[in-house]
């Protein structure tokens, strides 16, 4: 059943005929996650208790900012502080004391803090989620002839997202299902970056002083499309 259900949003996503479907997927669990935390659950004790433990990374603090909800972001991030002051005071009292520390308690105390900001709700369950639909997109194309015709003819995924959905394809899939689907994603993202590489090609021409024709509004999107096939259309870890 669950498959079945994560069938719905990968195929949405080919539909939209996405950039990178796992982009796209992405941007939507973000959205659904931020909700979340801001919603009912921000009284509730057992997700509190878990916000306070962990925390988010910084984009999310911003993400969650950014949703509107300010006194659910304030009651939640009210209880947090109170929570680092607390683990503040016993990193001070372990780095400030007039021997100063040793090593491995310098290296305990930092580790804390930089676990602080690098740990994070949302990253975690989103990172869970596409797990799941890579593994239904690779399942997909193994399975359903309409999904393979769909996929030859879609922009394949960014590099950000490549590696990944064929990490999840090489577990999942047998090694011959798994040869033909890596075969299938390489040749969507080359054929990708061979129209990028183009528009990019038409976009720097027209600086050349031979150049007589207008630069187009195509051309003019050509360098933003590029950043998003390379790097992905959102700047969280996942």
């Amino acid at each position: 059943m669950k498959y079945e259900l994560e069938t719905i949003p990968v195929w949405e996503a080919y539909e939209a005929d996405a950039a990178c479907p796992l982009c796209f997927l992405s941007r939507r669990l973000e959205a659904q996650y931020v909700t979340f935390y801001l919603g009912d659950s921000v009284m509730t004790p057992e997700i509190r208790v878990q916000v306070n433990r962990r925390g988010f990374c910084p984009d999310h603090w911003y993400a969650l900012l950014e949703s509107g909800n300010k006194l659910g972001l304030a009651l939640m991030a009210t209880t947090y502080i109170e929570t680092v002051r607390e683990s503040l005071t016993r990193d001070r009292r372990a780095l400030a004391g007039r021997k100063g520390p040793s090593r491995k308690t310098f290296e305990t105390s930092h580790a804390r803090m930089t676990e602080r900001t690098a740990d994070c709700l949302i990253c975690e369950r989103m990172a869970h989620t596409l797990s799941n639909y890579a593994y239904t997109i690779a399942r997909l194309y193994t399975d359903e002839q309409q999904f393979r015709d769909r996929f030859a003819v879609s922009n394949g995924f960014c590099l950000k997202h490549l590696p990944f959905a064929l990490d999840v394809a090489h577990k999942a899939l047998k090694a011959p299902e798994f040869a033909a689907f890596a075969d299938a994603v390489f040749s969507v993202v080359d054929e990708d970056l061979r129209l990028v590489h183009s528009d990019l090609s038409l976009f720097t021409g027209q600086f050349d002083y031979r150049s007589t024709g207008p630069v187009t509004e195509a051309m003019k999107a050509a360098t933003p499309a590029a950043v998003r096939k390379i790097a992905g259309t959102n700047r969280t870890k996942t």
